[in-house]
């Protein structure tokens, strides 16, 4: 009969499926919400990539202080390297968290809140000064 409305469809697995992107899935934290302010988003983005230069500066630190020979003693130089790597990775990563949580939570409208991230990289900081004051002490004089 012409007049009567289509039956749907629904595939046996009781999945629904949503036009090109296939079965429909919960939507994505990016999906949520509605869309900020573009100048908060370029904000968070510019605070990313902040986070972004500093660690590609950590990983110069580590190739420097592997170069600078008078310095100190291979061995902390090594593990003072090895040190500012690990800065580098968890630099990149609370970066790109920070920069998820914070545009997630503009999208929802809500409190963007505060973080630990500030004092536990004042505190990595800190056991650097540490680290660079014992590979320079134990040095040449």
């Amino acid at each position: 009969m012409p007049n009567e409305p289509e039956e749907q469809q629904v595939p046996v697995d009781g999945s629904q499926h949503d036009g090109e992107r296939g079965p429909r899935s919960p939507e994505r934290w990016w999906e949520q919400g509605e869309e900020p302010d573009y100048r908060a988003t370029m904000a968070n983005e510019r605070t990313f990539l902040a986070w972004s230069r500093t660690a590609l500066a950590l990983l110069a630190g580590a190739l420097a202080v592997l170069g600078l020979g008078q310095v100190g003693p291979y061995r902390l130089r090594l593990a003072l390297a090895c040190y500012l790597i690990l800065l580098s990775v968890a630099a990149t990563a609370a970066g790109y968290w920070q920069w998820r949580v914070r545009q997630r939570r503009m999208r929802l409208r809500q409190p963007l809140g505060h973080s630990a991230v500030n004092a536990m990289v004042g505190l990595a900081f800190l056991v650097l000064a540490g680290i660079v004051v014992i590979t320079v002490a134990a040095g040449p004089r």
